[in-house]
């Protein structure tokens, strides 16, 4: 299989390393035309070549043209080519670099846009990656026959995996497994009303997952009014003014809090206040992913309030983990299938010239043969020439019908790359192109 494989992921390198060989999708028709990685490519013998980036992982994959040319054994190389333009020393990249070729290659880009290879297992971001490299390197001219299959194979994996699996179904996310637990407790996200406590990295993605699930009615409240208002401008939201929570928790159906404070920020006498003020039959629930907790564990005993921390969405994640690792062995069984069908294109891919060539080449020598043995018998009827021309046409088709049939069948990559090199050699088909019957009658003349 004519694809190889080299690159650092969040397995093998740290992080400051991964964020010295990222590389933003407008830096990549660069990349992927450097001459230092065409050279390099060259001294390797391939010529395809797709970059992918993500904060996780950068991996080059290449292949030959040829779909039966050879790999070559350490296509490393290739990785230093890109390092070297970051500043990265082949010293300093090395002992975290790992490089597949061959179907193991092909497996490992499956594995990739199926998500077994993510840092959170059956992540859904990562087939969009995939996509999007493949139409990158499609646009810089570096993607051919070889790598279009080889992408659009792992893509029908990535796409297969998500419909017919359930490895992306729960939810393996803090924020999103909070939104669960929202949606579980009879969430209704348009006449919500939300307050988001915390001004953070945490902060804004709840933010994010809540307005992408339909919350409108968002309010925020943090440290200071500054950061507040960052914030409650880049989701849309109102800024608590002030900084009171007290009002703040009287309006709210659902408050999700992350904030980096050393103490409790709401105490069990403020929502007890504020449930005073409130509608008794309304309930309130808490969403608590500080550490350490914003909310004291003494609210939990208020009634009408839930409160789920930190260690609550941590269970629940393990058990989406163990539903999704439950799928595993059928994700794997769609790579292993999309292997398969990548080979018999391949397959075909060599036999296609192969063949044509074959039974062209044998059809000139047909007809050649046959024009010589009517020379011989001059004068023969129409009726024995359309007699010897059937003759001769079956002949020719009965010979080559079982050693086509028996190439066409082959399953076994290893024996189909003997057939196919030994067919060329016995038969003198060199090119991937075949002659005309013309050209054929005159070489075998």
């Amino acid at each position: 299989m004519p694809i190889v494989c080299v690159g650092i992921n969040y397995r093998t390198a740290p992080v400051a390393l991964r964020e010295r060989l990222a590389f933003v999708p407008s830096e990549l028709p660069a990349v992927l035309a450097s001459p230092r990685l065409h050279a390099a490519g060259a001294a390797l013998g391939l010529q395809e070549f797709v970059l992918l980036s993500t904060c996780n992982r950068t991996e080059l994959y290449a292949a030959t043209a040829d779909v039966t040319g050879p790999l070559p054994e350490d296509p490393a190389a290739l990785a230093m080519a890109l390092a070297e333009s970051r500043g990265v020393t082949p010293a300093g990249l090395a002992p975290h670099l790992y490089s597949h070729t061959g179907s193991a290659a092909l497996r490992h880009l499956c594995r990739v846009a199926t998500g077994l290879d993510s840092m959170v297992l059956g992540e859904s971001e990562i087939l969009g990656q995939v996509s999007s490299a493949l139409e990158l390197g499609t646009h810089a001219g570096t993607v051919g026959r070889v790598l279009g299959a080889g992408f659009h194979a792992a893509l029908r994996a990535g796409r297969r995996a998500r419909t017919e699996t359930g490895i992306c179904r729960c939810p393996m996310s803090v924020s999103a497994e909070a939104v669960r637990v929202l949606v579980e407790s009879g969430w209704e996200p348009a006449g919500s009303r939300v307050l988001i406590i915390g001004a953070g990295k945490m902060a804004r993605l709840a933010g994010e997952v809540l307005r992408a699930h339909g919350a409108t009615d968002l309010r925020v409240a943090g440290r200071t009014a500054a950061r507040a208002q960052a914030l409650a401008r880049a989701l849309e939201a109102r800024p608590v003014v002030g900084g009171e929570l007290g009002p703040a928790l009287r309006e709210a159906d659902v408050v999700f809090s992350a904030t980096s404070a050393p103490h409790a920020v709401v105490t069990r006498a403020m929502v007890e206040s504020a449930r005073r003020a409130t509608s008794a039959d309304r309930p309130l629930l808490f969403i608590d992913v500080a550490v350490p907790r914003d909310v004291e564990p003494s609210v939990r005993e208020v009634p009408g309030v839930r409160v789920f921390d930190l260690d609550d969405l941590q269970r629940r994640l393990q058990e989406n983990r163990t539903s999704r690792e439950r799928e595993i062995p059928a994700v794997e069984a769609i790579v292993e299938e999309e292997l398969q069908y990548f080979e018999e294109w391949r397959h075909g891919a060599e036999l296609r010239p192969l063949l044509a060539a074959w039974h062209q080449r044998s059809e000139a020598i047909r007809q050649q043969e046959l024009g010589r043995a009517l020379r011989r018998l001059q004068g023969v009827s129409p009726e024995v020439h359309r007699q010897l021309e059937a003759f001769s046409r079956s002949l020719v088709s009965k010979l080559l019908h079982e050693p086509t049939r028996r190439l066409r069948e082959e399953t076994d990559p290893n024996r189909c790359d003997t057939y196919v090199r030994v067919t060329r050699d016995l038969f003198g088909l060199d090119g991937d192109e075949p002659a005309s019957v013309a050209d054929v009658a005159e070489s075998v003349a």
